[in-house]
């Protein structure tokens, strides 16, 4: 009878290493396939270009930050687009965890809206303006407004030079398949390369015809942008008619706490959410709409601690995951990306303050 029961027994625990081992084996075989949401395996390095010009825009200041993967290929080309009052270094974070996943890096930085123009802005010679007051002014500057996108197009023609003639970057920048990404004046010049139409109402000085629509400013060798508080219209960016032009791949990331102004109040976040779902048109557009996300939460860099934000740690962690999902998807073409652009995904990224995900696509 004893024999009889260790014989049982021994079949039993036999059965449950089985069941477990083939279950591991299985899970292995099957695998949960690349991980998005931790740093990729590629070695990067940085290199800086500050005194780059734009002949054609009468020697226009374009200094360029390349994050890049040190291991051999040819990879992917993303332009990040930073903030009023930002650098080079606006999406330092973002920058260098997306080229560890595979891609090359170009950070312009935009000289007629960066931290050094706020800086003259809010000096005597600038007029003495406080920090707000010189960020909502830059937004009405031409030099700033409808030049930002074209310095996109200026780092997408450093990529394809520097591939050609940079020992270190030689064969290493694929344009074929370009991504532009930006937070909030970052965004709108997203937006803008890909093909919205921003407006000159309140440009100043003025541009003429002095209002309606600016010309076309895209750039048609951009893939896919990825938008991060992108502007609702009624803003100085946009009217209701900016978007419709808007003709390739577009991810929008905003949250309940992502507040804007427009040019005399405060736009409420509903509208701005509605309406810019509403008014992107048809066709592979994603809008991403977080719980508790503010509108600092979207970018991080060494002295984003001067800006809190209570959502950045749990929002870094998700638009990160995002740009690499994104970008393999759009831009190296893999399935398996696809299997988890979702909100069942996304809300398993979320954590304590950013609490869950409403997905729209379109």
């Amino acid at each position: 009878m004893i024999s009889y029961i260790r014989k049982v027994m021994f079949i039993s625990v036999v059965l449950i290493f089985s069941v477990l081992f083939s279950g591991a084996a299985l899970s292995f075989e099957v695998g949960e396939g690349y991980v998005y949401d931790e740093p990729g395996s590629y070695t990067i390095e940085s290199l800086e270009f500050p005194d780059l010009k734009d002949a054609a825009r009468g020697d226009r200041k374009v200094p360029l930050k390349v994050h890049y993967p040190v291991d051999a290929g040819s990879f992917p080309l993303v332009i990040m687009s930073h903030g009023g009052g930002g650098t080079w270094d606006g999406h330092l974070y973002q920058a260098q965890y997306l080229a560890s996943h595979g891609y090359v890096v170009i950070c312009p930085e935009h000289v007629y809206s960066n931290s050094s123009r706020i800086k003259y802005y809010k000096s005597a010679d600038g007029g003495g303006m406080s920090f707000w007051k010189a960020l909502h002014h830059v937004t009405k500057d031409p030099a700033a407004l409808l030049e930002r996108p074209k310095d996109v197009s200026f780092a997408i023609d450093q990529g394809m030079l520097l591939n050609r003639e940079n020992s270190e970057l030689l064969g290493k920048i694929d344009t074929g398949k370009v991504a532009v990404m930006g937070h909030s004046y970052g965004a709108y010049t997203t937006l803008v390369v890909c093909g919205a139409r921003p407006i000159l109402d309140h440009m100043e000085p003025a541009v003429a015809p002095g209002r309606g629509l600016a010309g076309d400013l895209s750039d048609p060798r951009v893939t896919f942008g990825l938008a991060m508080s992108p502007q609702s219209p009624g803003t100085t960016y946009f009217s209701r008619k900016s978007y419709r032009t808007i003709n390739r791949p577009l991810v929008c990331l905003t949250g309940s706490k992502d507040t804007q102004k427009s040019a005399s109040a405060k736009i409420m976040l509903a509208y701005r959410r509605w309406q810019v779902l509403r008014l992107l048109p048809r066709g592979q557009k994603y809008f991403l709409w977080f719980k508790n996300a503010d509108h600092l939460s979207f970018s991080d860099n060494p002295k984003a601690h001067l800006f809190p934000s209570k959502s950045r740690e749990d929002m870094q962690r998700i638009s990160k995951t995002m740009m690499v999902l994104f970008c393999d998807y759009f831009l190296k073409e893999n399935e398996e990306a696809l299997d988890k652009m979702n909100k069942k995904y996304v809300d398993s990224l979320c954590g304590k303050v950013v609490t869950n995900v409403k997905w729209h696509e379109k």
